[in-house]
């Protein structure tokens, strides 16, 4: 075989013979011999001189610091007010439970801004509570400087958590666990609107004159009375001091702890420490919160929320939106609400404790969803709604005082359509193409026109063109543009009622000057922004830019009900500290007369038992009853291009009258408004508040039984509302 030479350049090196170490000298072995000594020596005479420090220098003072003592403050707790109904059942309680604190600054020394957020946040996803609200309070205490103070993390907080974070207060320095009690609302969603929710105070609400002064652990009411009579049903937490050891041991009154660690008395003699004198040295007791009383009827509120239930499951059955109502049932002599509702409703115990876990957080966001139609507005008392033909007598009473009719004024309504579509009622001098319900009808060929109606008539037919009229009649007597809207006033429109649950408000009574502020909120000029009688047409038949609520309403008819005079509509009662003595009775005012008569009352009064006889708007609704309710009805269109419904009534000649007010969002329109959703729900709340059962002709039953007279309760009903087929 050829073999080719190999170049020079890819040719190996000869290797290297390998070096051998040379042995140790004996030099070299005592030079690292010393060298170790004299490092051993060092740290000897480093820990030498630190013990020489600690037990000669400074061990009197070390000893002295073990046997000192300080002192250790623990709070007592105070129970919040219970909540009862007027009969005394309970709506609002507390159970106890373990509530997680921390020292904001203590966490923060330790670990620093970022670091310490990260470990506040860690700390609340471990005991439940909702860290992003937790975070807010914990950056707001360092924003006001109030960083001493335990913050509350979580109320009510479970056994595993409280194990876990007690377990670890290394990590988590400056945290707390204490006995503390838990709000409880036994009812569930019962009367939501009414109680409202309690939850940890923020800082923007310490900075409120109703919390000032409070610790930041503290929770508080959010909304309805538990917010409303915050101040009477918090109490006052209470404090133990004690005199503790280095090792946190409750060291008894006239003791001291040796060098050995052990209790002595003043001679040096040893202590046996019994239970019994392990007690405070100093102690603040808690005061609990006064108990409020509220003029709720629990049975009567349990029937209102069932049949404003199966109101709206009336609208939706018939093909409507029925997105939510309200109903407000009073006392029209001294405004004691027996029941309020309003729907969709929340759960109160939601918020006990925070936010916290996937469902609750779902939940909670979707009620701050549009879809969920906004649940915490109480819309019993938001004056979101047009009054629609409920407001009408109003516009009639206003005729009466500017003295353009009287009880015997006839207003003929016969109308033919003109070449342009409009109805032109040959009486009338407004506008032709205002038409009355009648006119928009589809069922007009059936229904025919009005004809001549005095003013009673005219309520119990709900006759447009009559209000119409009069709202004409009374612009051509005076030169104050604003004399309608005035006159509304009068009856509590466009003012707040004062009741005692928080979110009320006023609503809009649209005047002159009001309708310029509004185009220019619209339209951000007042340029085009004209007020002129077609305004005060509208507002006639309870449209055009009013909103009204039904605590409005309500307390507008009681004035009717009780002669004239405007009560002040209220749901807290009496106040009672925890003997039971009575602290306070619940009984707002002054009231306020209206500037009317018996006269027209009675003219008023006539009209609405029209509306519920033969040939009246209602005579359906309360065919068959026992009951001689007297009322009206009405039906408003919406922006939206649905209805609102309404239903306003009582029973006459009670000596225990109740007024009630039923409002459906989305509901029906003519035949199918207020007959179908609002009128049958006032007549089963007053059948069932005294004791009459619901009639075989009823054509809307609900099924919801009447109050026993004898036991002041309704017999237990498991079944749901049931819906008629149209």
């Amino acid at each position: 075989m050829l073999r080719l030479p190999v170049p020079k350049e890819t040719q190996k090196a000869p290797a290297k013979k390998r070096e051998e170490t040379p042995p140790m000298t004996k030099g070299n072995m005592q030079v690292r011999v010393v060298s170790l000594a004299v490092l051993i020596a060092l740290v000897f005479l480093v820990l030498g001189a630190r013990l020489w420090y600690l037990q000669v220098l400074t061990g009197e003072d070390y000893t002295l610091e073990a046997q000192a003592t300080h002192t250790s403050q623990i709070k007592i707790p105070a129970q919040r007010g219970v909540i009862y109904d007027r009969d005394g059942e309970i709506l609002a309680n507390n159970v106890p439970g373990l509530n997680v604190t921390i020292v904001p600054n203590e966490l923060y020394e330790k670990y620093g801004e970022q670091r310490s957020r990260e470990k506040v946040k860690e700390l609340a996803e471990v005991v439940g509570a909702d860290a992003t609200a937790v975070l807010e309070r914990y950056d707001a205490a360092f924003a006001v400087g109030d960083t001493y103070s335990p913050l509350l993390v979580k109320e009510g907080a479970g056994r595993d958590a409280v194990t876990y974070v007690s377990e670890r207060t290394e990590e988590f320095p400056g945290v707390s666990v204490n006995e503390d009690w838990v709000r409880s609302y036994p009812e569930g969603e019962l009367a939501s609107h009414v109680l409202g929710y309690t939850g940890a105070v923020t800082q923007e609400e310490l900075a409120q004159s109703a919390f000032k002064g409070l610790p930041n652990d503290s929770v508080v009411g959010k909304s309805g009375v538990e917010y409303y009579y915050e101040e009477l049903l918090r109490g006052e937490a209470g404090w133990n001091e004690y005199d503790v050891d280095a090792y946190g041991r409750i060291v008894p009154e006239g003791a001291r702890v040796d060098s050995y660690g052990q209790f002595v008395d003043e001679n040096g003699r040893p202590i046996e420490v019994s239970a019994s004198e392990e007690l405070p040295d100093h102690v603040k007791p808690s005061r609990p919160g006064n108990n409020l009383t509220l003029t709720l009827d629990l049975d009567l509120q349990r029937v209102v929320e069932k049949e404003l239930e199966a109101a709206i499951g009336r609208a939706r059955e018939a093909g409507y939106a029925g997105r939510g109502g309200a109903v407000v049932a009073m006392d029209p002599r001294n405004g004691e609400v027996l029941a309020l509702a309003s729907r969709p409703d929340f759960d109160p115990q939601l918020f006990v404790g925070g936010i916290s876990g996937a469902d609750e957080l779902r939940t909670f966001e979707y009620l701050n969803t549009e879809e969920a139609n906004y649940p915490f507005n109480n819309r019993a008392i938001v004056g979101g709604q047009p009054g629609a033909s409920t407001f009408k007598i109003f516009t009639g009473l206003a005729g009466m005082a500017a003295g353009v009719i009287d009880a015997y004024t006839v207003v003929t309504d016969t109308a033919v359509m003109d070449e342009y579509g409009c109805w032109s009622p040959s009486s009338v001098s407004v506008s032709p193409c205002y038409r009355s319900w009648r006119q928009n009808s589809p069922n007009y060929e059936y229904l025919g026109d009005h004809g001549p109606q005095n003013y009673s008539e005219a309520i119990a037919d709900s006759n447009d063109i009559f209000f119409y009229q009069v709202a004409d009649w009374i612009w051509n007597t005076t030169a104050d543009k604003d004399w309608l809207p005035h006159y509304y006033e009068r009856w509590g429109f466009g003012r707040l009622t004062g009741i005692d649950i928080t979110g009320e408000t006023e609503g809009r009574l649209p005047t002159e000057a009001g309708e310029r502020e509004l185009y220019r909120a619209l339209y951000g000029t007042a340029k085009g922004a004209y007020w002129s009688v077609g305004d005060w047409i509208n507002l006639s038949i309870g449209q055009g830019d009013l909103l009204v609520s039904p605590i409005q309403m309500a307390r507008a008819y009681s004035a009717l009900h009780n002669g004239g005079t405007l009560v002040n509509p209220h749901v807290g009662k009496v106040v009672r500290d925890q003997s039971g003595k009575v602290v306070e009775e619940i009984s707002p005012g002054p009231t306020r007369r209206v500037e009317t008569n018996q006269y027209q009352i009675d003219t008023v009064i006539q009209g609405l038992r029209g509306v519920t006889a033969k040939g009246g708007t209602a005579e359906p609704i309360f065919e068959g009853s026992e009951l001689p309710t007297i009322g009206k009805s009405g039906t408003g269109e919406l922006p939206t291009g649905d209805f609102v419904n309404w239903f306003v009534g009582w029973t006459e000649n009670q000596q225990e009258p109740l007024v009630v007010v039923t409002m459906i969002e989305g509901g029906g329109a003519f035949q199918e408004g207020s007959e179908m959703t609002a009128g049958p729900a006032v007549r089963h709340i007053l059948e069932a508040y005294y004791g009459v059962e619901q009639s075989p002709e009823d054509p809307h039953p609900t099924g919801t039984q009447p109050i026993d007279e004898a036991t002041g309760q309704t017999p237990p009903d498991e079944t749901s509302p049931v819906v008629p087929e149209e």
